[in-house]
């Protein structure tokens, strides 16, 4: 094993004593070492100490990373069962009920205010829906994080800005920085507000310029007596309303704390009007566009000290700590998305008798039924068929994927990793599938949703009456299916910083900075070198074991499930292989070289792949046959991924086999993912053309 022998070239030599033992310190001085600007040293130390400091406020350690570097074990992986208390599943069906009830009815969505109507949010709050994630003891449900997947899943279906609200009230915050960092008296005062629906709640991180590094926050605090002084911009801020609570990330000033570690985080009761240093705008979204998205600045807005949430100098490591929730659900969100695409081509929007006709002379119904190619109907083309098999793979994988973050979350793990391949890989999933089926619908798919626009413009009940309005679900929405790739940090930075960071922070911790500390202080480092070394080479020799990873504790392990996992296990321990060579490779000028693990079809990907075939096999505790089909397809193409080669004749006969399947309504697969979505009236639907002309 060659190791790096360079000697500092920029900065002059530092003493052992002077070298502080904080880990964001020992990353300045090599930083420093390496040449790397002042501004850059900021940004890259802030962003790893706030990283750091999130990682000490969860125990144990992510099984991700343990498949990577260790013995991965199985269960730890698990997504468990849905298993809500008694309370918690009567209040969630009674919500989903309570909101099904009003979509049929048209009194969900007020069309002119463009926000959902008063008394639907009045009445999901005497449900106990704002309350579904709080504590018993501050007037919630108590349900468990692991519990809610189900619920984003249904929320999606109804109305996918209802799942935001939800994920956004709870997950991201106010909610959940309040458990976690919260005094007695804050949680007392918020929380209980927060579970009546009195207090709605918003997180608000991103300001204009910044928000893939929020190191560069500008929004400020400057203390004045018993209170701070607030001043800055943030946009834009999903669900924050007039009368809300919104949780501010921002820069303390006057505190004596060091530069890059001055973050904090901010209870803000928001305003009802605006005021000379308060005013708020509205966003005009093609996405969320019934929620609240807006952009305020404040401009000396005294805000009381108690309202300070943690310790000064924590903010973002507070805000990283939150964003792994957020991620799981939009995993979660971009899954039941996918399974609505397809419902969309599948199902038959036309009257029953209609639809049961079809499938009985077609075998399959909706528009993969009667739309012709080439004379014959464009479900039996092969082509449509392995995207329809494809996308069925990745949204069930997906769905497992979102789960396993909340369980992981539930349990006190910090995996940001798994947070990070859930978003990533589910969130690409759905805007292939929205790309496929806006060409599987053709030209029509770029005519404008009429009725939609009826509706806003005219109300439901006068829409209701005319059948002449042309619909057009997926045109319509692409701007849906494209923001999930963008939203709680976008997939390539996630993907060349986030995950590379995330996956590799311990062992520069432990192995890279004592020697980039022995280098800077004018030492060569041999006891450092040699303890990597070690840890290299008996990992990289542990990586040959073909019985890797442990399945202690795991159920009805049939043969071939026991070898996807196992194989899964075998995929993640060559890729920590790969990740350790990289490491030790470039070493002092790693984190330029980091884009090595996340490029398109690097290490990253890889990893996106296989741990959603492993997820997925660990999943299947029940023997059923075309979900079989799905593990063998998933475990295939992480193979083909892990040896960088494109699908292979065999993924594609097994994708058109899983898609033949999803489009059979006599199938399992059919019945369980697709027969109960509603769905909307294809654009010039050939048998409706007489409405139109």
């Amino acid at each position: 094993m060659v190791l790096s022998t360079e000697t500092p070239t920029t900065a002059a030599p530092a003493s052992s004593k002077t070298a502080s033992k904080s880990g964001a310190d020992a990353l300045t001085l090599i930083l420093t070492q390496a040449g790397k600007t002042a501004e850059e040293i900021a940004s890259l130390s802030t962003l790893d100490d706030a990283d750091r400091m999130a990682e000490n406020q969860f125990s144990g350690e992510a099984p991700t990373l343990s498949t990577l570097f260790g013995t991965g074990r199985a269960r730890e992986l698990d997504a468990g069962t849905f298993n809500p208390s008694p309370e918690v599943a009567s209040t969630m069906a009674a919500c989903i009920e309570f909101l099904m009830q009003r979509k049929k009815a048209g009194t969900l969505l007020d069309h002119e205010k463009m926000l959902f109507q008063d008394d639907t949010i009045s009445g999901l709050a005497s449900l106990g829906f704002f309350g579904l994630a709080i504590p018993k003891e501050y007037g919630g449900s108590g349900a468990k994080l692991g519990d809610l997947g189900p619920l984003l899943r249904a929320l999606t279906l109804i109305h996918p800005d209802l799942a935001v609200m939800f994920e956004v009230h709870n997950f991201l915050g106010p909610v959940t920085p309040l458990l976690d960092f919260g005094t007695k008296e804050q949680k007392e005062y918020y929380l209980t507000k927060m579970a009546k629906g009195e207090l709605l709640g918003s997180f608000a991180l991103t300001e204009p310029g910044v928000g893939a590094d929020p190191s560069k926050l500008s929004l400020v605090a400057r203390r004045d007596g018993d209170r701070y002084l607030v001043s800055g911009v943030k946009w834009p801020i999903t669900n924050v309303i007039y009368g809300g609570i919104c949780v501010l990330v921002l820069k303390l000033e006057g505190e004596g704390l060091p530069k890059g570690r001055d973050s904090a985080m901010l209870v803000l009761e928001v305003p009802k009007t605006d005021s000379a240093n308060f005013r708020m705008i509205r966003n005009r979204l093609t996405a969320f566009d019934y929620l609240w998205n807006a952009r305020f600045r404040l401009t000396d807005y005294p805000v009381p000290t108690s309202a300070l949430l943690g310790p000064p100098g924590k903010g973002l490591a507070q805000a990283f700590s939150s964003l792994a929730k957020g991620r799981g659900g939009i995993c979660v969100n971009s899954a039941a998305k996918i399974f609505r695409l397809m419902a969309q081509l599948i199902q038959d929007p036309l009257a029953t008798e209609l639809k049961s006709e079809g499938t009985k002379k077609n075998k399959f119904g909706g528009w993969i039924a009667f739309r012709s190619t080439f004379g014959k109907p464009i479900g039996q083309s092969p082509r449509i068929q392995t995207w329809l098999g494809r996308a069925t793979c990745h949204a069930l994988a997906s769905r497992v994927l979102g789960d396993v973050c909340f369980r992981l979350a539930a349990n006190g793990v910090r995996d940001e990793t798994m947070g990070m391949i859930a978003k990533v890989y589910a969130t690409k999933a759905l805007l292939q599938t929205a790309i496929h089926c806006y060409q599987i619908q053709g030209g029509r798919s770029v005519h404008v949703d009429e009725r939609r626009h009826a509706i806003r413009s005219l109300g439901e009940h006068a829409v209701a009456e005319k059948n002449d309005w042309i619909e057009n679900y997926i045109g319509e929405n692409m701007h849906e299916f494209t923001i999930a790739t963008v939203y709680e940090g976008p997939n390539p930075v996630l993907a060349d910083v986030g995950a590379p960071n995330a996956m590799t922070r311990s062992l520069r911790t432990e192995f890279l900075e004592p020697i980039g500390l022995a280098e800077a202080s004018g030492k060569f480092g041999w006891k450092e070198k040699a303890s990597f070394g070690w840890y290299v080479a008996k990992t990289i020799l542990g990586s040959f074991n073909p019985w890797a990873g442990s399945l202690d504790g795991m159920r009805n392990l049939t043969p071939e499930r026991e070898r996807w996992i196992r194989k899964g296990f075998r995929r993640n321990r060559v890729l920590g292989r790969r990740i350790l060579w990289i490491i030790a490779r470039y070493q002092k000028s790693f984190i330029e070289q980091s884009f090595l693990l996340g490029d398109e079809g690097g290490i990253f990907d890889q990893l996106c792949y296989s741990i959603a075939s492993l997820t997925y096999a660990i999943s299947l505790d029940k023997p059923r046959k075309e979900y079989g089909l799905i593990a063998k397809a998933l475990d295939l193409e992480a193979d083909l991924h892990l040896k960088h080669r494109p699908a292979s004749p065999e993924l594609y006969h097994l994708w058109a086999e899983i898609g033949r399947h999803v489009m059979d309504p006599k199938s399992t697969l059919y019945q369980d993912l697709i027969a109960d979505i509603e769905v909307s009236g294809i654009p010039l639907d050939p048998r409706t053309i007489d409405h139109h002309i």
